[in-house]
C-alpha cells in the first residue's frame, strides 16, 4: 500500500497561489460554494455591462474556501477579464500602490485564458497590448488572429505600427507619460517585452543601457505609479473586459493610516479610473475592524443605504458557507478520482473507485453537520493514511471531522468499529511496554510537514519570473525578524523616505533585547541609489543595506559611497536562492495567519505556536546568511580597548579605588564575556567572599593568557594576610585632565 500512501488526495487542504495559476493542479466542485461564486459573477457582469468599479468583501472563516473561490473566478472569467492577484500586501501605507502595481503587472505576465478553458500562447500583458493595437490595423480581426498574423509581420512594420498605437493613446490619454506608454506596448516587441514589463511594474533597477534599449531616460516615478494603476483600468475598458483585483490575506492590516490609504486606493479606482472588479478576502473577525474603520464618503460609494449599519450603509459582502453532507461526498469522489490514483487502482485491477478508503470510512466523514471544506479534507487525509498504512480508524475522535467554531454543528459521530481486524497489528508480550495508538503512528511529523511546505512554496517562488520589489524584500525581512526574535520586537520606521520621495525600498528599525539594527533595502540605479547612499553616512555599524542580485552596482562616485558604507556596516546581494526561500516564508506565514494549517494531521498539532516552532527551527531559516548577518549587527559590539585606556577600563590599586570603593564594600568585578584584552594588575586582589566557610574551597577559573600593554612599571605593594584591612596609602592630588580615568 505504499504507493497508495504517496498519493494522498488530501493533504492539499489550501489553494496556494501556485495553484491559481496552474490549471491542471485545480480541483473544483461547482457544487460547493455556488451561491457566493454567482454574486461574484454577477459583480463582473455589472462591471462588464456599465464599466463602474465594484467592490466587494468576501468574508468566511479560515479554510472556507475564499481562495478556491478565487482560483475558480479566475479560471471560469478568465477569457473576458483581466486578472490580478495580490495576498498579503506590505504594512507601509506609503507601500500600497508600488505594490498593487507590481502584482497587477505581474500577474498579467501569466498566460491569458481561451475559450475552451486552457493557457493561450500569449500573456494577459500582451493581450492587453493587442488591444490597445487593434484599432491602428487595417483590417478586422480576432485578438488570436492578431497574436497569429504579428509574428509574420518584420520587424519595421511593428515598429510603426506601434508608433501609431502610441500617438491614437497619447490623445485619448494626455496626462499619461509617453515613457509608460511607449512601455506597455513594447511587450509586443519579442527583444523588449521582458524589460518593458519589468519596467511597467516598477522596478528601480534597470540599467541605463536597459533604460537606453527601451527608448526611455528613468526608471517609472514613484509619484505616477497610481496614475498608472489607473490607466490599466481605462486600458482593459477599452479592450472590453473588466479588471479584476484580488486583494487576499489582509491579515496583518489593522492600523487606521493602513484602512486610510486602502481607502484612497478605493477612491482612485471609483472616482479616477473605472472598470474595476475589487475583490477584499478577510476572515470576520477582521472585517469587523474594516467595517468600523471606513468612512461614510467610501461606504456610500460601494455601500447600500441601511438604517441599521453603521454610518447608514451597508458594505457589500459576501459570506463563505460550509458545506453540507450531499456537498462532502462530491468533494470526497473528486479528490478520490485524480488521475494518478485511478491509473494505479487500474495497475492493481482494484474495482473500487474509493480504494484505499472503505464505504464506512465515506459514511463517517459525510455524516454530522455542516462543516467547512478544509477541515473535511483534514479529516480524510488522516483517514486515507490510516488505510494506505493497513491500519483501521482509532476509536477516539481524532479521526472525525473537526468543526468550525463559525457554524452550529451537532457533537460528532462516534466512531464505528472495524469491519474487519486489523492485519498490521501484532500480538506484544506483556513484558513489553504497550504500542502507541494506531493514529499516532499514521499522523506525519510537523516539522516534515512545514518542510514539505516550504520547498513546494520555494519551487513556486523560482518559477515566478517576476523579481520581488525592494519593498517586498522589507517585508520579508520583517517576517523573518519577527519570527526568529523573542517578543517584544519594535518598528520604528525610518527617515529615508521623508527626506527622498522616490525612495523605491524600505527603512525600518527593529529593536529588541537591548539592542536594535536597521534594514534598508533598495533596487534603485545611478541617481536613486546614490540618494540612498549620501542618506546612509552617518549609519556607524548598526545598518544592513539589502539589493535584489539583479540590481548590479556600478559607477565611480556609487562606488565610493558603497565602499564607504561598507566600512563601518553591511551590504548584501541576496541572491535568487535566498529571494525565493523569503518569499516562501512570506507565503507559508500567511497561510498560516488564515488558519490553513489548523486541521493538518501532525504531530504535535499544528497549532500556530507549533508552527511558527517548526519553521524557527528550520535548517534552511537557520543557516540562511540574511539572519546571520542581522545577528551579527544586532550583537553588542566587543570593542578592544587600547593600551592607554588599559587604566580607564580595570581601576588600579590606588586612593581613587577605595574612593570609589569605600571600606567593607569590596566586591570581585565580574568576569569579562570575551577573551581578556586588558590587563589586570597583578598588586590588586579581592578577598574571598564573606559568605563561604573558612575552609571551603573555592574553584578557581583557568588561568587565562592575558596580554600585558606596555604600562610604565608601578612601585611593589606589599601585600597584607588575609582577613586584614589594607593599610591607608599616600594621599594623591584629586584626578586632573591628564591623568583622570
Amino acid at each position: 500500500m505504499t504507493d497508495y500512501a504517496a498519493l494522498n488526495p488530501f493533504t492539499a487542504t489550501s489553494v496556494g497561489e501556485n495553484d491559481l495559476w496552474n490549471a491542471a493542479a485545480f480541483r473544483d466542485v461547482p457544487n460547493i460554494n455556488s451561491t457566493p461564486f454567482a454574486a461574484l459573477e454577477t459583480a463582473v457582469d455589472q462591471v462588464r455591462k456599465r464599466g463602474r468599479s465594484q467592490v466587494r468583501f468576501v468574508r468566511g472563516a479560515g479554510g472556507s474556501g475564499k481562495s478556491h473561490l478565487f482560483s475558480r473566478l479566475h479560471r471560469s472569467c478568465a477569457e473576458g477579464v483581466f486578472y490580478a492577484y495580490a495576498p498579503n500586501p506590505p504594512l507601509q501605507p506609503e507601500a500600497l500602490e508600488p505594490f498593487i502595481l507590481s502584482r497587477f503587472v505581474s500577474s498579467l505576465r501569466h498566460p491569458a485564458r481561451s475559450a475552451d478553458g486552457k493557457d493561450a500562447p500569449y500573456s494577459q500583458l500582451r493581450l492587453l497590448a493587442y488591444a490597445l493595437l487593434k484599432p491602428v490595423v487595417e483590417q478586422e480581426m480576432s485578438l488570436s488572429g492578431l497574436h497569429e498574423a504579428w509574428a509574420d509581420i518584420s520587424l519595421e512594420s511593428q515598429k510603426e505600427l506601434i508608433h501609431q498605437a502610441v500617438q491614437i493613446l497619447e490623445a485619448e490619454h494626455p496626462m499619461v507619460p509617453r515613457s509608460v506608454l511607449r512601455c506597455l506596448l513594447n511587450v509586443l516587441r519579442e527583444d523588449k517585452q521582458h524589460l518593458a514589463a519589468q519596467w511597467l511594474s516598477g522596478a528601480a533597477y534597470l540599467t541605463e543601457n536597459e533604460l537606453k534599449f527601451l527608448g526611455v531616460s528613468d526608471p517609472l516615478a514613484r509619484a505616477e505609479v497610481g496614475r498608472v494603476i489607473q490607466l490599466f483600468g481605462k486600458l482593459a475598458a477599452q479592450a472590453g473586459a473588466p479588471a479584476v483585483l484580488v486583494l487576499d490575506q489582509l491579515d496583518l492590516i489593522s492600523t487606521q493610516p493602513q484602512f486610510d490609504e486602502m481607502q484612497r486606493l478605493l477612491f482612485a479606482l471609483i472616482d479616477q479610473s473605472e472598470n474595476w472588479v475589487v475583490l477584499i478576502g478577510l476572515v470576520a473577525e477582521r472585517f469587523a475592524m474594516w467595517d468600523a474603520a471606513l468612512s461614510q464618503a467610501l461606504r456610500g460609494r460601494i455601500g447600500s443605504p441601511d438604517a441599521n449599519a453603521p454610518l447608514g450603509f451597508r458594505l457589500p459582502v459576501i459570506d463563505m458557507l460550509p458545506i453540507a453532507n450531499d456537498q462532502k461526498k462530491l468533494l470526497l469522489t473528486c479528490r478520490l478520482e485524480t488521475p494518478d490514483l485511478v491509473a494505479l487502482r487500474k495497475k492493481d485491477g482494484t474495482n473500487s473507485a474509493i480504494h484505499p478508503l472503505l464505504e464506512e470510512d465515506i459514511t463517517r466523514l459525510t455524516s454530522g453537520g455542516a462543516i467547512f471544506p478544509r477541515h473535511l479534507l483534514a479529516a480524510a487525509a488522516e483517514l486515507y493514511d490510516m488505510r494506505a498504512a493497513g491500519k483501521a480508524p482509532a476509536p477516539a475522535a481524532k479521526a472525525s471531522v473537526p468543526a468550525p467554531a463559525s457554524a452550529a454543528v451537532p457533537p460528532p459521530l462516534k466512531p464505528q468499529p472495524p469491519s474487519i481486524p486489523p492485519p498490521s497489528m501484532p500480538v506484544t508480550a506483556a513484558a513489553k511496554p504497550a504500542a502507541p495508538p494506531p493514529a499516532a503512528l499514521t499522523k506525519m511529523p510537523l516539522a516534515e510537514k512545514i518542510d514539505s511546505l516550504l520547498q513546494t512554496a520555494v519551487d513556486g517562488a523560482r518559477a515566478d519570473s517576476a523579481v520581488p520589489s525592494a519593498i517586498d524584500l522589507g517585508e520579508r525581512v520583517r517576517d523573518v525578524i519577527e519570527l526568529m526574535v523573542a517578543p517584544p520586537v519594535t518598528t520604528i520606521e525610518g527617515d529615508i523616505r521623508k527626506t527622498y520621495e522616490n525612495f523605491d525600498g524600505g527603512d525600518r528599525w527593529f529593536e529588541w533585547g537591548g539592542g536594535k539594527v536597521r534594514i534598508v533595502t533598495s533596487d534603485s540605479m545611478r541617481g536613486s541609489f546614490i540618494a540612498v547612499l549620501e542618506r546612509l553616512k552617518e549609519a556607524c555599524g548598526d545598518t544592513l543595506l539589502l539589493r535584489h542580485a539583479v540590481a548590479p552596482v556600478s559607477g565611480q562616485l556609487t562606488l565610493e559611497l558603497l565602499n564607504d558604507f561598507k566600512a563601518k556596516n553591511i551590504f548584501h546581494h541576496v541572491p535568487a536562492s535566498e529571494t525565493a526561500f523569503l518569499s516562501a516564508l512570506g507565503r507559508i506565514l500567511a497561510s498560516q495567519r488564515e488558519g490553513s494549517y489548523d486541521q493538518l494531521a501532525t504531530e504535535p498539532p499544528a497549532t500556530k505556536e507549533n508552527v511558527l516552532a517548526a519553521l524557527r527551527n528550520h535548517p534552511l531559516l537557520r543557516g540562511l546568511r540574511l539572519w546571520e548577518m542581522i545577528q551579527r549587527i544586532h550583537a553588542p559590539k566587543q570593542v578592544k580597548p587600547a593600551a592607554n585606556a588599559v587604566a580607564a577600563a580595570v581601576p588600579p590599586a590606588s586612593v581613587l579605588s577605595s574612593i570609589a570603593r569605600p571600606a567593607g564594600a569590596v566586591v570581585a568585578p565580574p568576569l569579562p564575556a570575551a577573551p581578556a584584552s586588558t590587563s589586570v594588575t597583578p598588586a590588586v586582589k579581592f578577598p574571598a567572599a564573606p559568605s563561604l566557610p573558612p575552609k571551603a574551597k573555592v574553584p578557581q577559573p583557568p588561568p587565562a593568557v592575558v596580554s600585558k600593554p606596555n604600562l610604565p612599571p608601578q612601585p611593589p605593594v606589599a601585600k597584607p594576610p588575609p582577613g586584614v584591612q589594607r593599610p591607608p596609602m599616600a594621599k594623591l592630588p584629586p584626578p586632573s585632565q591628564e591623568n583622570a580615568a
